[in-house]
């Protein structure tokens, strides 16, 4: 009877304990923000990391729209020659000056394709480069209010 009695003892201070511990019992869950000495440095930093990704993403799209146009423009003078090598005549010098021309047209659009891939993959670089440094900085809670008042006058670098 005895024994019992200790084993619950035992059992109700271990569980107060638990209870009163650090590591027990609810607790809120809300984090307290503590202020940075840099985060205006911080924020505005951020800010000009999201002007500069939106920069960037504009000149990603311009630059695969200028490649799908250089690849629609191949396209298509590709199917001229196919629908004129038929038609050519080799025993006029005019539709074989005709086709001459069609084809150093194609290879002319075939020549524009290389810069065309290489610039658009350059600011895909460039444009994942600056969202990458944007997750890497600025995911994180910043003071709303001090991110309200730095977005409204950002101190950014010239864009590259």
């Amino acid at each position: 009877m005895m024994r019992s009695t200790g084993c619950c003892q035992a059992a109700l201070f271990c569980l107060g304990m638990l209870v009163c511990s650090p590591f027990g019992g609810a607790k809120a869950q809300i984090p307290i923000p503590i202020p940075l000495p840099n985060e205006p440095a911080e924020i505005n930093a951020c800010v000009c990391l999201q002007a500069a990704s939106a920069a960037l993403a504009g000149e990603k799209d311009a630059k695969a729209q200028a490649l799908a146009a250089a690849d629609r423009q191949l396209a298509d003078l590709n199917a001229q020659m196919a629908a004129e090598k038929p038609r050519v005549d080799v025993n006029s010098a005019a539709s074989v000056s005709r086709y001459k021309v069609l084809l150093q047209r194609r290879d002319a659009a075939f020549g524009q394709i290389g810069p065309a891939q290489a610039a658009a993959a350059q600011a895909v670089e460039r444009y994942n480069a600056t969202v990458d440094e944007y997750n890497r900085r600025c995911i994180r809670p910043f003071d709303p209010g001090l991110w309200a008042q730095i977005s409204a006058h950002p101190n950014c670098p010239p864009f590259r």
